[in-house]
């Protein structure tokens, strides 16, 4: 008999997001779709949960609730393509699988599960290797597709398993959606008191039919296997590669170049054939003497452009040493992303300066690192310090224009660098710094800040004025105000910024 597995992932948004190390997964967060014109949660975390918040609820009745939520919009390519790896991944259970769209993958295990040592040391080691991918799931094991995904979705228990034959004792206590049967369907089956699968066994196919239309009967039928519903696997994922093997080996940079323009080529051409960028590309180098070398470059955006591609390897190949020759190269392009055809306007040096600002992170990545070149982005706090963080710069979250500041806050802030007084006041009259000597000639002030009470990094409380002097500089003066100051111990000033 057939042995159908299938894998559910129920918090799939959360856990992309998990892997990519989001902080807000710490807190009250939700992802949210639109659904019938109205912004809802489908996904959220514990917190969210803990604060009284629960999946399709709307958005504005969810900050009510909880006004600290944050919420993100369901991103539904990347959540496809993090499920499109999953399913890569599961080759090692099964050669049999497809996805069941959108959080889900359906397996046959026949045949299969003797390699684990049983159905259950398979569910088991499934579910292991997900969760040290920080991917939440949920397994069940059953003789037909339906009543699997069934188990998987419907059951309490983290893997479910129903032995050979006892399907229908295994789902009569599950509740009607786990046919997988359209909500319109359910709701009729709940308003006549028909809530769990078990109780339709007793009703006639016939009766079914007539009453809530065929789609049922049909949907139990392939759950308790009177009808076929095979799995039928889907085709694996083209992988844009390209490889050569070489008669005899070459060492010289020249021929090493050529032979990466001709791979470079080919990939990129059939990258631009399916409207896919790649932001990353593995050049596999293997030498007589050394064995393999990776090269890898990466790209700010996606890309498919061979010159730009080849241009990016010429310093790892520069770089490569190469005593006996290499007789074998692979071009592999990693990282998919679809390419959107964006509409060229006039006077467009706003595109051409993203497209330059882009190369310039590429080459600067590649030669330092992209966890190195990193962006500003606007944070919210009070505290002149904190009101930025940094980013990597390849990071989604960049953006190219700036919110409007909430407070008048120079254009350069630095560490404080402290003056001398020369003649004193409150801000000092007279001071030197950076070797020349100012004189106030208006100032304003003072503006009070401290630390945030919520955090548990406490500041000393410190007071700003703004300062034109007497050369026309516009300086942003601090200090520390203490009860200990008087005439004979005036407090210390140092400068944190400069205005335009």
């Amino acid at each position: 008999m057939r042995r159908i597995m299938s894998i559910w992932f129920p918090q799939l948004p959360l856990d992309r997001r998990t892997r990519l190390g989001d902080p807000r997964i710490d807190a009250a967060f939700a992802i949210i779709t639109e659904i019938k014109g109205a912004l809802r949660l489908t996904n959220m975390t514990p917190e969210a949960r803990e604060a009284g918040l629960r999946e399709g609820m709307s958005v504005a009745d969810a900050r009510a609730i909880c006004p600290e939520l944050l919420t993100e919009k369901a991103d539904a390519m990347r959540e496809d393509m993090l499920l499109r790896a999953l399913r890569r991944w599961a080759d090692r259970l099964s050669p049999w699988i497809t996805i069941d769209s959108p959080d889900g993958l359906i397996l046959d295990a026949t045949g299969c599960s003797h390699l684990f040592g049983g159905e259950a040391s398979m569910a088991r080691y499934a579910f292991d290797k997900l969760s040290h991918m920080q991917i939440a799931a949920k397994i069940g094991i059953a003789d037909t597709k339906r009543a699997a995904r069934a188990l998987s979705r419907h059951n309490p228990k983290t893997i479910s398993t129903s032995m050979q034959g006892c399907v229908k004792e295994d789902l009569k206590s599950l509740p009607v959606e786990a046919l997988g049967i359209a909500a319109k369907v359910s709701n009729d089956l709940r308003r006549v008191g028909l809530k769990t699968v078990g109780q339709l066994y007793t009703i006639k196919h016939s009766e079914l039919a007539r009453r809530f239309g065929l789609d049922l009967v049909q949907a139990l039928s392939k759950t308790l296997g009177q009808t076929p519903d095979p799995v039928s696997p889907m085709v694996a994922d083209p992988i844009f590669a390209a490889r050569m093997n070489l008669p005899e080996p070459i060492g010289l940079k020249s021929d090493l170049n050529e032979v990466n323009t001709r791979l470079t080529k080919s990939v990129c051409s059939r990258l631009e054939a399916a409207r896919l960028g790649a932001r990353q590309f593995h050049l596999t180098v293997r030498c007589v003497d050394r064995g393999e070398h990776v090269l890898s470059i990466g790209f700010a955006r996606p890309c498919f452009d061979a010159g730009k591609v080849k241009r990016q390897f010429e310093r790892p190949l520069e770089g490569l040493k190469i005593k006996f020759g290499a007789d074998w190269l692979r071009l592999a392009a990693d990282t998919l992303e679809p390419i959107r055809a964006r509409q060229r306007i006039f006077g467009g040096e706003e595109q051409d300066a993203l497209e330059d600002l882009s190369q310039v992170i590429t080459t600067l990545g590649n030669r330092l690192g992209f966890d190195r070149v990193r962006r500003f982005i606007p944070q919210d706090s009070h505290l002149p310090e904190r009101e930025f963080t940094t980013i990597e710069a390849t990071d989604s979250r960049a953006i190219t224009q700036w919110p409007d500041p909430a407070r008048h806050r120079p254009l350069r802030i630095f560490r404080p660098e402290r003056i001398r007084t020369v003649v004193p006041g409150r801000p000092p009259k007279a001071f030197e710094w950076r070797k020349g000597e100012y004189g106030t000639h208006t100032a304003h002030g003072p503006e009070r800040l401290s630390s945030e009470w919520w955090k548990d990094i406490q500041d000393e409380v410190k007071d700003y004025w703004v300062v034109e002097t007497d050369k026309g500089s516009r300086l942003w003066l601090m200090s520390y105000p203490s009860p200990q100051s008087s005439s004979t111990h005036p407090p210390d000033w140092f400068v944190v910024g400069r205005f335009l």
